[in-house]
């Protein structure tokens, strides 16, 4: 059963002034409707900060609508269609501000002339003829409910009480108002008659209940409420009779909207382990998702610095090649192309990247080598030839790049040779040649040799061959598969994946094969490990829970970090 609390955090984000730390990671939440129904509004928090976004009913074209250094949140489409009001935190203290749908027209409508306001405007809900907006406000005190005109003139409290009152919405003839309030020490729906100013409650529980809508033709409310223990969605007469459970889901859902048909109410709820955005037909209880925004995050590789750290990421759509800061943050898109950017490396001069991309073919098995600067500028491609070219991995001096090829068969399967080319991409030299695929090549620090793994057993195990004779060691075996090494900078220790133990996890052990060590457990630890400069910290990528994100762990096993958050979507 979720405590109260839960409903202050996230169904009424911020019911006081200053924004509440949320009680789990958010992505997209608190939708509303386009007056033709085609559209939604909606925030989210996939990048980092809220901003606003818009996708169509059918959960397609969705696009950024906002992009501030604060936090856009609470959305609401004007029932004309012209406008979307929301508040944002980005000039210091809680505002209305007012987009057009085609994200132009930005402007603040409280305190228009003030760089910080002392007191906040949160939760604005239009009129049903586009005129006014109704708000919460401490500006007289306590949190209290406010109209005011579209333009941000003629503002007026409606309600004084001890308790906190929130969260309006409007009746369909404007003449009332829904709002969620405590001021009989249970958090209840309650509804004002705007031209009396009386107050009434249509809900009285001890469990938390509010977020309160009327539908469109005014014959019903739809709210949240505990009090069957979980957090659902519930729909009522007007008159506060009838009452129905909606959704009946072990999951909470929150921050409801109508459709403007009053066929379905769109919310969200983290049934999936994330919040997501859904449509439930309002006649059958029947939900569908609208969105799903999970995302890999995939081959995280050191800059020579140990500075930066350049990986590959799903977040907007497929995969492409980001650049973030060592300890996560301010990740930026390098790359964008309709095929799949991966596999990315620093050259060791820090000022360049090389990629493997199917960019320039239709068939997306069709893969080639590509560099770029180190902020995407100037891509070209470095091998132009038929089949799978990838996972390039730069020498320490930087004069040689090995990767991996294979031919396109027609069953998609691959039988994987090692290369190694010149950083001009001129001189391509074969390395391997036989029966069995070699991938995933790593350089000794003095270029002499590369380690790799092959099938040459029957199963995925390490070698090490010298480049000039093409004469192979093999590296001891293990019960399990061993995968990707990366020798350290120092070239005296190997990290690499194995199934030694059960579970894909990442071990460390010296050039030799000697002295493994388990580094991680149960993490499905995942594609090439990458050594830091200094030789103390070990990136990798995994996916415990179903989706890849990038981690990193001290060298010895401890101080294991995760520095994405693909599941979440916070960043």
């Amino acid at each position: 059963m979720h405590a109260p609390k839960l409903l202050y955090g996230l169904v009424l984000i911020a019911f006081a002034g200053a924004a509440v730390a949320q009680d789990a990671p958010f992505l997209n939440i608190n939708p509303s409707w386009s007056p033709d129904g085609r559209w939604l509004v909606f925030e989210s928090r996939r990048h980092g900060d809220a901003e606003l976004y818009v996708i169509g009913r059918d959960g397609q074209g969705e696009r950024r609508l906002t992009q501030s250094a604060g936090e856009d949140t609470h959305p609401s489409w004007s029932p004309d269609g012209t406008s979307i009001v929301f508040d944002s935190n980005r000039d210091g203290t809680w505002n209305l501000y007012l987009i057009r749908p085609d994200g132009t027209g930005e402007r603040r409508l409280t305190y228009p002339g003030a760089s910080r306001a002392a007191t906040f405007a949160r939760h604005p809900s239009w009129s049903p003829d586009s005129k006014r907006i109704a708000f919460d406000s401490d500006r007289n005190g306590d949190e209290e409910v406010y109209v005011m005109d579209a333009d941000g003139g003629n503002v007026t409290r409606l309600t004084s009480s001890a308790g906190r009152d929130g969260h309006a919405t409007w009746s369909p003839d404007g003449r009332s108002l829904l709002f969620t309030s405590v001021r009989t020490g249970n958090q209840d729906v309650w509804q004002l008659d705007i031209a009396t100013r009386q107050a009434r409650p249509l809900s009285s529980h001890t469990a938390p209940e509010g977020g309160a809508r009327f539908s469109p033709d005014g014959k019903r409310i739809a709210f949240y409420s505990e009090r069957d223990g979980d957090g659902d969605l519930y729909l009522m007469n007007a008159d506060g009779t009838g009452l129905r459970n909606l959704t009946d889901h072990p999951d909470t859902v929150y921050e409801l909207a109508w459709s403007p048909d009053g066929r379905e109410i769109a919310f969200y709820s983290d049934r999936t382990g994330r919040f997501e955005l859904y449509l439930v037909a309002v006649d059958s209880g029947v939900p569908r998702q609208l969105t799903n925004s999970s995302y890999n995050n995939a081959w995280p590789m050191w800059s020579p610095d140990g500075r930066r750290i350049v990986f590959g990421s799903t977040r907007d759509g497929d995969w492409e090649v980001y650049v973030m800061d060592a300890d996560g943050s301010n990740a930026r898109r390098l790359t964008s192309s309709p095929g799949r950017d991966a596999h990315p490396s620093f050259m060791p001069d820090g000022q360049r990247i090389v990629f493997q991309s199917p960019r320039d073919y239709t068939n997306p098995l069709e893969v080639d080598l590509y560099i770029m600067n180190a902020d995407g500028g100037a891509p070209r491609r470095l091998v132009a030839h038929p089949g799978f070219d990838g996972v390039p991995v730069p020498s320490a001096d930087g004069r040689w790049i090995a990767f991996q090829r294979s031919p396109v068969r027609t069953d998609q399967s691959f039988q994987w040779d090692l290369y190694v080319v010149d950083s001009a991409g001129r001189d391509e030299r074969r390395l391997t040649s036989e029966r069995w695929s070699s991938q995933v090549p790593s350089w000794t620090p003095d270029g002499t040799r590369l380690a790799f793994f092959a099938n040459r057993s029957g199963r995925e195990q390490l070698y090490v061959m010298d480049v000039a004779s093409r004469a192979v060691t093999a590296l001891p075996e293990s019960a399990g598969d061993n995968h990707s090494p990366s020798i350290s900078r120092d070239g005296r220790r190997i990290a690499f994946t194995s199934t030694r133990d059960g579970p894909l996890d990442l071990y460390v052990m010296d050039a030799t094969g000697a002295a493994v060590r388990r580094l991680t457990t149960n993490l499905n630890a995942q594609a090439q490990p990458s050594w830091s400069p200094d030789g103390r910290r070990i990136l990798f990528s995994a996916s415990p829970d179903g989706v890849a994100d990038v981690y990193v762990v001290n060298a010895d096993g401890t101080g294991l970090a995760r520095l994405t958050h693909g599941a979440e979507g916070t960043r």
